[in-house]
């Protein structure tokens, strides 16, 4: 009986270490609550626009061998949360855009390429930031794009055509959400102002005013602006490349995420919902722009920092999630046969050294292909090259592509002087690019926080959709109160 009576508690010993251990370790075990919370208070959603894994990879690689240091993105997130890919097909072709990605990830349904929050089907369900705000949460859009353009629309608008900004404009009037913070002043402004793309009289500045908000349009005007709405317009149309910004004026994407918490936390007791992307990971990409490309992501990473020092903070009551709506270019360092004649056969093999050659590049390649202008001539090539483009060689055929203004047009997307450019950094570098438009590559999805585990495995971006909307809807259905549309049968 003794023995027995010994061995129990024994048995009772173990197990008690084995509960206490576990909450020891417990990511929730130094807030005196066992319980894990099933719905986030604070989420943050991170898109670095047209960045697939290798843009993220690429970066990390450049900040170990550059900078000797990781990224957020990958060391934190993604090793203390959960890690998933994501499909990215709409429903009506095999590649998306920005607008049928963002509405997928926004509500929940499949859309047709170049619509704004409309189904496949043409209803128009709520977005998740629209059921935030009736939920009480604040809702914020953080871009350096224009902030009406496809991705931050898709969260807080309605339109079938991407290209109706004046109504995306006005739809942001009418829902109000906390923060607007990007470019894109040209579609606020009354028809008679110099730069404004409007066709009315309305003055959109005003009227957000009228409703309240404080407004900010430098990056001084950022530091001092207080809550508890705030419209900062910082540039006319696009904010700037981050090798190109003028440090001392506009805000980088980091910097308007740092005021976007500041502003949404204080006096909060509800939470928060805020989308903050950084559109130069795209459009650099549609450059090959492999410099700007690094160093917007940087800057998104940098973001990404904010929202984990925040997360530390409020580990219990945080979801970030960091992620894409596609790839873009298809980009990658390549090891490839450069000749295979003869008996030898001449490799392209991309070391550290290329890292470093790109880390040289002072200026984007929108910013050079302005320099040269659309009617280059051999002294201002050599110029430029010599100026910005240090230990670079431009291949005869290229520069006469410039000289001639023959540059091949097939699967040119945005600017042949600059993605002729593009081809002279890869041919110094090993860094090439798949196309210069959109692939249909699946994405990561990085999660932290409360929630996190819903965001792993391999699904479709109608998936983070549904799961961010039950979510927010403290549920477990992900419904999105009217029919989304039947997606592909990809």
């Amino acid at each position: 009986m003794k023995r027995m009576a010994k061995r129990r508690i024994v048995i009772l010993f173990v197990a008690a270490i084995f509960v206490v251990g576990s909450y020891l370790f417990s990511p929730w075990s130094d807030l005196g609550d066992t319980a894990q919370p099933q719905t986030p208070k604070y989420i943050f959603i991170f898109l670095a626009d047209g960045a697939g894994v290798a843009h993220l990879e690429t970066t990390r690689m450049y900040n170990q061998v550059v900078h000797n240091e990781g990224l957020t993105t990958t060391d934190k997130i993604m090793k203390e949360g959960s890690v998933g890919l994501m499909t990215t097909h709409p429903a009506d072709s095999l590649t998306t855009d920005s607008a049928a990605a963002a509405t997928a990830m926004a509500t929940g349904c499949k859309a047709k390429v170049g619509s704004i929050g409309s189904c496949a089907n043409g209803t128009m369900p709520k977005t998740v930031l629209e059921v935030a705000k009736e939920n009480g949460l604040r809702v914020g859009l953080v871009t350096n794009s224009t902030i009406y353009d496809a991705s931050p629309a898709a969260f807080a608008g309605h339109v079938p055509d991407r290209k109706l900004y004046a109504t995306i404009v006005d739809q942001y009037l009418k829902l109000e959400p906390d923060l607007l913070f990007g470019g894109g002043r040209d579609y606020f402004l009354p028809k008679n102002q110099a730069g404004s793309k409007r066709k009315d009289d309305n003055d959109l500045i005003a009227a957000f005013k009228k409703k309240g908000y404080a407004y900010a349009a430098d990056k001084r005007e950022l530091a001092a602006v207080k809550g508890p709405k705030v419209l900062g317009l910082f540039s006319l149309q696009e904010m700037s490349f981050e090798l190109d910004r003028d440090k001392e004026k506009e805000p980088s994407v980091s910097e308007m995420t740092q005021a976007a918490i500041r502003i949404l936390e204080e006096g909060n007791r509800r939470g928060f919902l805020v989308f903050i992307e950084n559109e130069n990971t795209d459009s650099g990409s549609h450059l090959t722009d492999v410099a700007s490309v690094i160093h917007a992501y940087r800057d998104f990473d940098r973001a990404v920092a904010l929202a984990y020092e925040f997360y530390r903070k409020h580990p219990r009551e945080t979801l970030i999630l960091v992620t894409s709506d596609h790839d873009t270019g298809g980009p990658g360092f390549t090891l490839a046969l450069e000749e295979a004649s003869g008996r030898q056969a001449k490799r392209m093999i991309a070391t550290e050294k290329d890292l470093k050659k790109i880390h040289s590049i002072p200026i984007s390649l929108k910013k050079a292909a302005d320099i040269l202008g659309r009617n280059p001539t051999s002294e201002s090539i050599d110029q430029l090259m010599q100026n910005y483009f240090k230990g670079f060689t431009l291949a005869p055929d290229l520069k006469k592509m410039l000289l001639d203004h023959h540059i091949p047009g097939r699967n040119i997307y945005t600017d042949p002087i600059a993605n002729c450019l593009g081809l002279m950094i890869a041919n110094n570098t090993q860094m090439y690019w798949h196309s210069t438009g959109h692939t249909n590559q699946p994405v990561f999805v990085a999660a932290l926080g409360v929630g996190a585990d819903k965001f792993r495995g391999y699904q479709d971006n109608t998936d983070f959709g549904k799961h961010l909307m039950a979510l927010v809807r403290d549920d477990n259905s992900g419904r999105l109160g009217t029919n989304p549309g039947k997606p592909s049968n990809l």
